[in-house]
């Protein structure tokens, strides 16, 4: 789009400059003929004429009434000449802008400075003084869209991580107050959010808690493949993937690759990053198996959790518990898929099964699948099929994704690190 914004504007341009300045209309000749005009986009260009006071209709090509229109005076065309190019100036430096900021694929959580609406963003433990013992209590802050925050209190740990789902949370809306991140509760509680930690008051008796900032990374992070393992990407070449599929210069795995090969029953380990969008929405990729069945990829990071939300099979099941890191931090799906089976002619005698752990933490068990999720549904099911990485929205970014053909249960790397 930004392409076919810098084409627009230089047909308008060299209407401008070039074709407004020769007599005798001759540049109705030149517009009908130039063979460029024929694949910029016109209204595009017309609403550039339209912006900066020229017309660029075929009336005025013709002239009026029949006649070639008159060579307008020198003056008339220097301001118009003066006006064209001072304004390219601001459109062309936007879109440059764009284009950079196109190749920013992702930075590290440490590089982000206060002038980023993520900087406070992430999750803290600590605890806070009771009316009778030192309660544990984790927080997550998270950044929401217009320069907006929330904050949400987990007595006894964070999800997957002490936290009881029975207990409950606390949400509370943000102040932003001389550069500092403030949150206050009802009951004369205030959580100050400043320098890597929560400092937690309270009106009457001063300061009762600190909440340290921490950085989670799952247990199956870097999880190496097996002998037996079929490496789909790991850094050096985008081979195993079908044409399109793309590697960034820091070699990672662009979202929106095909698999070559087609699978059935599969174990399948991938690592994933997104990126924080707060002024498009949140970023949003999936996983594939089979073309059909959907892990969501989003960026759920202090979210309820839903049937749309990262770790959820697509619009049928939730997961048991959202696990999602913040934005910018790598996470982890670990999957074990069964295909479904099929008879000598070709009925289905069993369906899908699939088991699926997010972060080390197992968000579905052995959860059976009809048919395929969202659009997927209205696919015929077969017993193997291309695995898909999708692209949706935001720059998500994949490493270190692997395959184990038809497993015997859970890997035991896996088992060690996440079930002992």
């Amino acid at each position: 789009m930004i392409l076919r914004d810098v084409l627009a504007f230089g047909s308008f341009f060299f209407r401008i400059v070039f074709l407004d300045r020769l007599p005798d209309g001759r540049h109705e000749l030149i517009e009908h003929r130039a063979p460029i005009s024929r694949i910029l986009d016109r209204p595009l260009s017309a609403g550039y004429a339209r912006m900066f006071g020229f017309g660029f209709d075929n009336t005025e090509y013709a002239g009026r009434m029949g006649n070639p229109p008159q060579p307008r005076s020198w003056k008339v065309q220097a301001m118009k000449l003066f006006s064209a190019v001072s304004s390219s100036l601001v459109i062309v430096s936007v879109m440059v802008t764009s284009l950079l900021a196109a190749d920013i694929v992702h930075v590290s959580p440490d590089d982000v400075g206060p002038e980023s609406i993520v900087h406070w963003q992430g999750e803290y433990l600590g605890s806070v003084e009771g009316e009778e013992a030192e309660v544990k209590l984790a927080a997550q802050v998270v950044a929401r869209r217009n320069d907006n925050y929330e904050l949400i209190l987990y007595r006894g740990g964070l999800p997957g991580q002490g936290w009881d789902p029975e207990s409950g949370t606390e949400r509370l809306e943000a102040t932003i107050t001389e550069g500092q991140l403030e949150f206050q509760h009802d009951d004369g509680r205030v959580y100050k959010v400043k320098n890597g930690s929560i400092t937690v008051c309270h009106e009457e008796r001063g300061q009762i808690g600190v909440l340290e900032r921490t950085f989670r990374t799952s247990p199956t992070l870097g999880l190496a493949a097996s002998d037996e393992a079929v490496v789909l990407f790991d850094g050096s070449n985008v081979d195993k993937f079908r044409e399109g599929a793309r590697m960034t210069d820091d070699g990672l795995l662009d979202q929106g690759a095909r698999t070559a090969e087609k699978y059935g029953d599969i174990f399948l380990h991938v690592e994933y990053m997104l990126p924080f969008w707060d002024d498009a929405g949140r970023a949003n990729s999936g996983i594939y198996i089979q073309d059909r069945y959907e892990v969501q990829i989003m960026d759920s990071f202090g979210h309820p959790g839903g049937r749309g939300e990262d770790g959820a099979l697509y619009q049928q099941r939730a997961p048991d518990l959202n696990v999602s890191l913040p934005a910018y931090h790598w996470q982890t799906f670990d999957i074990l898929f069964r295909a479904p089976r099929f008879d000598d002619e070709g009925g289905k005698t069993e369906n899908v099964r699939i088991s699926v752990i997010h972060n080390g933490v197992l968000v579905h068990d052995d959860v059976e699948l009809e048919k395929g999720t969202g659009r997927g549904g209205r696919r015929e099911e077969v017993p193997r099929e291309h695995l898909y990485l999708q692209r949706h929205r935001g720059a998500c970014l994949f490493r270190n994704v692997w395959l184990i053909e038809d497993p015997d249960g859970w890997p035991e790397a896996v088992e060690k690190r996440v079930f002992e």
